[in-house]
């Protein structure tokens, strides 16, 4: 599947995306050394190739979550009550980074989408 054309996707969005993958790779492939699968959706904002990791705007937002340590939730997976779960990429990132401490980042995360606006428009 090639995303190379969506609307949201930038050189930016990419760069940083990248970075964020250099993050979570490492500790994925040591949870799946120990028998731990890869527990990312398909179209995770910290997995190569995907729309999210290409957007800059998602890609802030998963930058923030991940410095502040505050919950980044996955878009397509919920749990049993219809909220969504933690995302499985942001938890490896979380883990990457350590015992660190929580950093302010000086942006403000993203508002959400407009459910009137279709994402594809």
């Amino acid at each position: 599947m090639t995303t190379s054309d969506h609307h949201r996707i930038s050189p930016e969005g990419r760069m940083l995306g990248a970075q964020l993958v250099r993050l979570v790779e490492p500790v994925i492939k040591a949870l799946e050394a120990q028998g731990e699968p890869d527990e990312r959706c398909k179209s995770c904002a910290f997995r190569a190739g995907t729309v999210p990791n290409g957007c800059m705007q998602t890609m802030a937002d998963a930058v923030k979550a991940t410095l502040e340590q505050t919950p980044f939730l996955c878009h397509v997976d919920r749990l049993a009550d219809g909220s969504h779960k933690a995302c499985s990429g942001w938890l490896a990132a979380i883990w990457a980074t350590g015992d660190k401490p929580p950093t302010q980042c000086p942006w403000e995360f993203s508002p959400p989408d407009d459910p009137e606006t279709p994402l594809e428009a």
